[in-house]
């Protein structure tokens, strides 16, 4: 068979369905006596007489009635309607009329019962049973008659919770409570939100009487000659004193580094600046901010002692903890 001859034959096969119209007729079915608009009656369109190729289609109504059905068959048609309780009805189409306001005859007990199922209400939650997606558990209108939902757990339903998805206070409408300076101190209960403060002082930093903080026994750390390097001892006291300063966060550090004489004046400049600085690593690695220390050199221009005994040089080799608010 030539590719024209096929051509010709698949043309002629599919020429009557692409002449088919379409008609589509839409309306609404009501009880005849009552007016009550029925759900589920299927509406079907054929036509009178079967008597060449087409299709015609069934629905059912929706709750307030409502259908719209398709055929491709060509007038005259009928529209036949049938439900449950309900005489049968046909009605006959000549024209291109597409939409009806049909009525079917409906036994009482029916009608009682459809409107009975519309009002009813199983969990009294005020949404009626044809419209409450969970008939049978009280709900609210803005979840379609379902429960309301939890869903961060804290008590509160998301319908009345500003931030459904994190757990809150019911007086910051389900949302939880800022702590801006995170001192654990919540801001509603802070008197001072944006310094990080102690509970025992509603979130505001204790006073310090700075005099007091560092005592002369740990205000002087020593070295020995022509070193920077912290002894054991000297960490321990400095591990103790950061713990200290920790709860201070406003306090200023100033380390304040000395030299003997021995050496030139550059040398022990740079070894005065060494020492301080060993500190100051020291107290960041134990959680001070590196931002709070300050750190000058002094080398040997400012002796506490003589630097022409032993002794004197030993007490002159020192970083010296000062602090000021």
């Amino acid at each position: 068979m030539s590719l024209f001859s096929f051509y010709l034959r698949f043309l002629f096969l599919i020429t009557p369905f692409l002449m088919f119209s379409q008609f589509e007729f839409n309306g609404v079915v009501k009880d005849n006596d009552t007016g009550t608009e029925l759900e589920k009656v299927l509406v079907v369109v054929k036509p009178l007489r079967i008597n060449k190729a087409g299709y015609y289609g069934g629905v059912y109504t929706e709750k307030d009635g409502l259908f719209s059905v398709k055929t491709t068959y060509d007038l005259p048609l009928q529209l036949v309607l049938t439900k449950k309780g309900c005489k049968t009805k046909k009605v006959r189409i000549r024209d291109k009329k597409t939409y009806f306001n049909l009525t079917l005859d409906c036994e009482q007990e029916t009608i009682e019962q459809i409107i009975t199922e519309r009002k009813s209400d199983n969990d009294n939650d005020g949404i009626i049973n044809s419209e409450d997606e969970c008939p049978d558990e009280f709900g609210v209108k803005e979840n379609n008659g379902c429960p309301s939902l939890d869903s961060d757990g804290d008590g509160i339903l998301n319908s009345e919770d500003n931030c459904p998805d994190e757990v809150g206070d019911v007086d910051n409408n389900g949302c939880p409570w800022e702590d801006d300076d995170g001192d654990g101190v919540l801001d509603r209960d802070d008197d001072c939100p944006n310094v990080p403060g102690e509970e025992a002082n509603n979130g505001c930093p204790l006073e310090v009487d700075i005099s007091n903080l560092i005592s002369k026994e740990n205000s002087i750390i020593l070295f020995q000659a022509n070193s920077h390097v912290l002894n054991e001892t000297d960490k321990s006291s400095i591990s103790n004193l950061a713990e200290e300063l920790k709860k201070y966060s406003e306090l200023s550090i100033v380390l304040e580094g000395h030299a003997s004489s021995d050496g030139s004046e550059s040398y022990n400049q740079n070894l005065s600046e060494k020492r301080a600085n060993s500190v100051k690593n020291l107290l960041v690695n134990f959680g001070i901010k590196a931002s709070q220390i300050k750190v000058i050199g002094y080398g040997e221009t400012q002796p506490i002692d003589s630097n022409n005994t032993s002794l004197g040089r030993s007490n002159n080799r020192r970083v010296v903890f000062r602090l000021s608010n």
